[in-house]
């Protein structure tokens, strides 16, 4: 939510002390306390005394233990988080002490933060210097103490170093449910599904948006195409490389972005099935709101061996645009297409596509 008169601080803003007027540093999205720090209210009738106050300090990873507990499910062991039932419940109905956790650890796009105790130190993004704060005179985090305390940050540092972990994919029996919400975001809502066909015919549920769909006129059928290789694509929410040519204008390939993104250029390598003439090439960005990797500048290649391109047959630079742009080239024989992506519209180092066509006979 923007702010508004009724709403001056909006929904992202820090918390701020309405009698003293001390105010969090940062907002959501940063890793100062005005991005980390709010209210925890936990509501259960019978189990949690009412109006019960805990100054015990916890962070997101003590939800999924928490639940587990409360479940009677067992948590995974590689978790960071902490079960918070015996602060929720009382000691003595948990039946054990609660456990506090020796630090709390963040990392979020370039930033990282640590906390432990009342001392936090904050790096804003890779290749700033590291912050030290302490939350129990300044909890604005206005007086950086780096200078004057070295020892106590470089212990910080020495723990946030020894907390990282190398980002890794993960595994996913299913991410409906994550790219629902995820179109939420944008702004989008789901159709609910069509009633089951009487014929058989594949029915596909398309989003609210209105699509572009690729022109027809012209353009080599796409059924008997493969995708021969790949530079990147990213497998968790399955932006896999084959939505590029599936013909479907509401999937799209994207490259790698869970775990480290890539640097351009990407590539994609389609084997047309057979030798063609080939004229030219329709990009079509992906149909959502969003423009994460939309293509600028870009490279097109023919050959007749998937290993061996020459020079592009033509370089073009892409309108930011959710239309499909066709772009031509001097008439070419080849059997395979080198998709090369250089640079995209929002400064990133990704690129997307919904389908990429060929224009030739």
């Amino acid at each position: 939510m923007n702010r508004s008169a009724e709403y001056p601080r909006g929904v992202h803003s820090a918390n701020k002390n309405p009698q003293t007027g001390v105010e969090y540093r940062g907002r959501k999205g940063t890793l100062y306390e005005g991005g980390l720090r709010i209210p925890f209210i936990a509501r259960w009738p019978g189990r949690i005394a009412p109006g019960t106050v805990s100054d015990h300090l916890g962070y997101f990873p003590d939800v999924l233990p928490t639940i587990a507990e409360v479940t009677g499910a067992k948590a995974p062991t590689d978790v960071d988080g902490i079960s918070i039932l015996p602060t929720l419940i009382g000691e003595a109905a948990a039946g054990r002490a609660q456990k506090k956790h020796d630090y709390l650890y963040w990392e979020f796009g370039k930033a990282t933060a640590i906390r432990q105790g009342n001392w936090r130190a904050v790096q804003p993004n890779t290749n700033a210097p590291w912050e030290l704060y302490d939350l129990a005179s300044d909890p604005s985090e206005s007086n950086d103490l780096a200078a004057s305390n070295p020892d106590r940050l470089a212990k910080l540092v020495a723990l946030a170093a020894a907390a990282h972990e190398p980002a890794v994919e993960g595994t996913f029996t299913s991410t409906d449910r994550h790219e629902r919400d995820r179109r939420a975001k944008f702004g989008q809502q789901d159709q609910p599904a069509a009633p089951a066909p009487t014929r058989k015919a594949k029915v596909k549920v398309r989003s609210a948006a209105k699509a572009f769909s690729m022109p027809v006129q012209g353009m080599l059928p796409n059924k008997d195409w493969t995708i021969v290789r790949v530079s990147s694509e990213n497998t968790p929410n399955k932006k896999l490389a084959s939505q590029a040519i599936d013909g479907d204008p509401t999937t799209w390939w994207h490259t790698r972005f869970s775990g480290g993104a890539p640097p351009p250029p990407h590539e994609l390598v389609i084997d047309l099935g057979a030798e063609h003439t080939v004229r030219g090439f329709v990009y079509l960005g992906r149909q959502d709101a969003g423009w994460n990797g939309a293509v600028k500048d870009a490279e097109f290649c023919v050959s007749q061996s998937p290993e061996q391109f020459g020079d592009p047959v033509v370089k073009t630079q892409l309108a930011k645009s959710k239309e499909p742009q066709t772009v031509s080239c001097p008439a070419v024989e080849g059997r395979y297409v080198l998709f090369r992506a250089l640079s995209e519209y929002s400064g990133q180092q990704f690129a997307s596509m919904a389908e990429l066509g060929v224009v030739g006979e």
